[in-house]
């Protein structure tokens, strides 16, 4: 993401149409040929309406005198075609420059909070995900983990804007040097639960608040996240049956960064409602299948590429997984 918004500071945002519906957008080069636009798909659909009236008026006409020539007819529909064609072209484009903007708005805007409807959204899931913002790599959905006696590898397979809600299909490998079959069981299904949530993961994510500073060295971000996971043991996870979960918690990011970018401190914390099968219950050696769970992280992103992160406390309704133990993570960043 860049650093330097091409929204003045100081801009006064002005009236514009939007699919119909009057907005505030401030004076931008994306908003300039937003305009431009708008005004070619004004006359290519007046162009378009004018041409489909002539024929439809025409094939509607009894009287075989007035009735157009086959090259007419083919040429008007051809340039349907064209018009059609065009307009697609165009629209496309359209909502390209305004997703642009939007990013340049989020940018510009100090403070986003509960106002994330389905562009604004996106807008942020791209500074986090697609690799154009840097600084919020570290919430990417890929990487390593290791616990006391653990290890698993992360890696988000697909992923998509639908609506408001980011989704996101992934998987996990999950192992344990633990010799005795149970306490591998109850590591690996803890080393999941305080890292991903299970070795197939489907995750819906929506913005609730984007804070930061005008250079971007402050920054915070806070979304809802809900996760349904699934434990099979054909995909090596030691249990002997299916489990899974279903959770809903909050997800709050904050970092701070040196002047040149060479450091850069987070600090994550997230808490969920967990709901899972009896199973599920089993494999983590709890007494209750729903619960809560949350986590305290630590870390720092070194140059921008590398990603270190230390778990260093973790909170529950259930005794057994309060402070288990230290989860170190990294991560190689694009």
């Amino acid at each position: 993401m860049n650093s330097t918004p091409t929204i003045d500071a100081n801009a006064a945002p002005l009236p514009i149409y939007l699919n119909g519906k009057l907005d505030s957008v401030y004076k931008t080069p994306e908003i300039i040929l937003f305009n431009y636009n708008v005004l070619d798909i004004d006359t290519l659909e007046t162009e378009l309406s004018t041409i489909k009236n002539e024929l439809y008026n025409n094939s509607m006409d009894t009287d075989p005198v007035n009735r157009y020539h086959d090259t007419i007819i083919s040429s008007k529909l051809a340039r349907m075609k064209v018009i059609q064609s065009d307009l697609t072209t165009l629209n496309k484009e359209q909502d390209s420059l305004y997703h642009l903007y939007t990013k340049d708005y989020l940018q510009h805007k100090r403070v986003t909070f509960l106002t994330f409807g389905p562009k604004r959204s996106r807008a942020l899931f791209d500074f986090i995900y697609d690799g154009s913002g840097k600084r919020f790599q570290v919430l990417n959905n890929t990487g390593f983990t290791f616990g006391n006696n653990t290890g698993s590898i992360y890696s988000e397979l697909v992923s998509g804007n639908l609506g408001i809600f980011r989704v996101s299909l992934g998987s996990m490998i999950s192992s344990s040097s633990s010799e005795d079959n149970e306490t591998a069981k109850e590591e690996e299904a803890f080393q999941r639960l305080a890292s991903y949530g299970g070795n197939t993961v489907l995750t819906m994510e929506y913005p609730l608040a984007y804070i930061h500073s005008r250079n971007n060295q402050y920054n915070l971000i806070s979304r809802f996240i809900a996760k349904g996971s699934a434990d099979f043991p054909e995909f090596g996870t030691t249990t002997d049956e299916f489990a899974g979960s279903a959770s809903f918690g909050i997800d709050i990011y904050a970092d701070a960064s040196l002047s040149n970018n060479a450091l850069r401190f987070f600090m994550n914390l997230n808490i969920n409602g967990i709901f899972g099968t009896d199973t599920y219950q089993e494999n983590l050696g709890i007494d209750n299948s729903s619960f809560s769970f949350g986590q305290v992280t630590l870390g720092l992103i070194v140059a921008e590429n590398i990603k270190l992160s230390f778990v260093l406390g973790s909170f529950s309704s259930e005794s057994s997984l309060q402070n288990r133990n230290v989860i170190l993570g990294g991560q190689i960043l694009h």
